[in-house]
């Protein structure tokens, strides 16, 4: 599995995955307008996910988008990841990746997220890889006629390299 960096070419892509609706209840989908504004946003970098599947042949298995890379308390978000087809391993595996990158390439200190309190599947693949619950942000994010509550989870540097030992 690799990183690479995404392009006006990944849109489609980046599209019909926000638009599945398995995925509907756990990621706030963004117009074509909004990733084009993002894509050319210099403190956003939307990375392609791609793994693969024989000698020679990858193919797409997600992306992410993260936020902050200007910041100078060097904090960056993980501001979305969506992995194309959950259940095996590639969400995990792309986690560690991008901790990688932020950690190592960018020097950040800090790698935080927000999640939807009811995604229990994400809450634990991000444990699973070092992230810790910092807290709740009560009923932020209005969905149909409920409101959510979005849990902030982040790693630091220091707990990202004391994982590698």
């Amino acid at each position: 599995m690799k990183l690479q960096t995404g392009t006006i070419s990944h849109l489609d892509f980046i599209l019909s995955q926000e638009a599945r609706k398995e995925f509907s209840r756990f990621i706030l989908s963004w117009s074509r307008d909004k990733h084009l504004q993002n894509l050319q946003d210099p403190d956003k970098h939307y990375l392609i996910i791609k793994t693969d599947l024989d000698v020679g042949i990858e193919a797409i298995a997600g992306y992410t988008i993260l936020s902050g890379l200007q910041s100078p308390h060097r904090n960056i978000e993980l501001t979305r990841i969506v992995i194309a087809e959950p259940g095996k391993g590639f969400g995990k595996t792309a986690l560690k990746l991008i901790q990688k990158r932020v950690f190592e390439e960018y020097q950040a200190h800090r790698l935080w997220l927000d999640v939807f309190e009811d995604n229990q599947r994400a809450r634990w693949v991000y444990e699973s890889v070092g992230f810790k619950q910092e807290g709740l942000l009560r009923e932020a994010v209005r969905r149909e006629e409920s409101y959510d509550s979005l849990v902030i989870m982040s790693i630091l540097e220091q707990e990202y390299f004391s994982r590698l030992v």
